[in-house]
């Protein structure tokens, strides 16, 4: 096994769930402390009272100002509880460098750029998860759990949609920055890069610590009918990061993802192109093959040529 998962040995006294539980701990105060400054940030930097404040959040599309304001509370919190937090929780708990979290220094073009081409390649193969993901019904003894599920579900859709509804540039640029650059980075850092070697020393297999890992970045997002293809996505990051053996590769991709579908839904708006990304609807057998095919030979390739040393003992 790669010494990505070997930790210092001040951390390795520690028991895994108890490291785990103190990050949590990070994360939750950097999430309110990131939430108050973005409030204050609204209210007194761009001159909002309280009453028009709630107004805001309960009907955004009544006031011009709203979608700047629920930009600045995606992105401060986001700042504080996944990239804030866990370089604090890394350089004072974990008592380690964050440079500790790559054991392979140098990032070259080339599998950078596979890596960016494997994410889109495997776009099409997840929308068949996507489309039955979407279609899933719970039993009926489970009919209030199911509604509940229906009803955050439309709810963070039509927040999506209303953000990434952009009218200009700038705010497509505001939206690479708050929708796919901080998520990268932060959710990157904090699952694959301190969550998920710490799934590693606890079930000591590195398999189940990819998808245990990938199975919670998904579950912490609360989209139920979208969790299992995103728990795919999160294994494939998973992968990338343990045979690579350095965070910025899974980081590429995971922007890769979430930058690449904003720039189709922004085209697909200005009716540049047809293609509606969002759409759940069936994608033909075989494209999603083709697709398939495509992103395993990707795999195969990083794999055997480009993280070879890092996977030669994983």
């Amino acid at each position: 096994m790669t010494n990505l998962y070997n930790d210092y040995p001040v951390a390795r006294e520690r028991n895994p769930l108890y490291e785990i539980f103190i990050l949590v701990m990070f994360v939750l105060i950097g999430l309110f402390v990131g939430y108050f400054v973005g409030v204050m940030i609204a209210l007194v930097v761009l001159g909002f009272d309280i009453t028009s404040f709630q107004t805001v959040l309960t009907n955004p599309t009544a006031n011009p100002d709203a979608w700047n304001i629920i930009m600045i509370l995606q992105a401060v919190p986001a700042l504080g509880a996944f990239i804030i937090a866990p370089l604090i929780y890394t350089q004072t708990f974990a008592n380690k460098p964050v440079q500790s979290l790559n054991t392979s220094k140098e990032v070259w073009l080339i599998p950078a750029l596979l890596c960016a081409f494997l994410i889109i390649a495997f776009m099409p193969f997840n929308a068949l998860f996507i489309e039955w993901n979407s279609k899933m019904n719970l039993p009926a003894w489970l009919e209030g759990l199911e509604q509940w599920m229906q009803q955050k579900e439309t709810a963070l859709k039509e927040l999506t949609e209303y953000l990434t509804t952009f009218d200009t540039f700038p705010q497509l640029f505001v939206g690479f920055l708050v929708i796919a650059l901080i998520p990268a980075i932060g959710e990157e850092l904090l699952f694959r890069g301190l969550i998920q070697p710490r799934m590693y020393r606890l079930t000591r297999n590195v398999h189940a610590a990819v998808w245990i890992t990938g199975f919670i970045f998904s579950a912490i997002h609360l989209q139920f009918y979208g969790l299992i293809p995103r728990m795919l996505l999160g294994v494939l990051l998973g992968y990338l990061y343990v045979w690579s053996g350095n965070l910025w590769y899974p980081i590429i991709g995971h922007f890769t993802n979430n930058g690449f579908t904003l720039l189709m839904i922004f085209l697909h708006n200005r009716k540049a192109i047809d293609i509606d990304i969002e759409a759940t609807s069936s994608v033909p057998i075989g494209t999603a093959l083709l697709a398939a095919l495509v992103t395993g030979s990707i795999l195969f390739v990083l794999k055997r040529y480009y993280f070879k040393k890092e996977t030669s003992t994983a």
